[in-house]
């Protein structure tokens, strides 16, 4: 990647909508050859996809928190079928696995505090591979540009 990958990059996480004509401007080249860069970034799998960020308090889901979780056994097999059930949940906004004392993060967004006890004792820990699980209210997010 060039400097000029960069700059699309950047451009493209500031501004997913930006037009080819408008992104051509920030980066001080052609159009075809600013869309010929971005469709080799797709190609290579810099570019992943294009994502809407959306106000969660809107969509009444504006308590958010973050569930540490512990597994046991801690094979393969196990965290991959963890993965499947908790991403598989319409209230997680991501999974995290991790190093350290905890083995996952579950990012979740739900509606009002008893929601978010139904979601992490009766859905998450009841998984059968959950041995520890703690929760961390979110008070505020601060998103990168990066």
């Amino acid at each position: 990647m060039d400097e000029i990958d960069r700059q699309i990059v950047a451009a493209l996480q500031a501004d997913a909508r930006m037009t080819t004509r408008a992104l051509a401007a920030v980066v001080d080249l052609a159009p075809s050859s600013t869309a010929a860069r971005v469709k080799e970034l797709e190609r290579r799998g810099v570019i992943t996809g294009y994502h809407a960020h959306v106000d969660l308090e809107a969509l009444d889901r504006s308590i958010q928190a973050m569930v540490f979780i512990k597994l046991s056994p801690t094979d393969e097999a196990t965290i991959n079928a963890f993965l499947a059930e908790v991403s598989s949940m319409e209230e997680t906004l991501a999974v995290y696995v991790i190093s350290g004392v905890e083995d996952a993060i579950v990012h979740v967004a739900v509606s009002d505090v008893r929601e978010l006890r139904d979601t992490v004792v009766r859905r998450i820990s009841a998984i059968p591979a959950v041995a520890d699980e703690r929760t961390s209210l979110v008070f505020d997010e601060i998103r990168s540009a990066g």
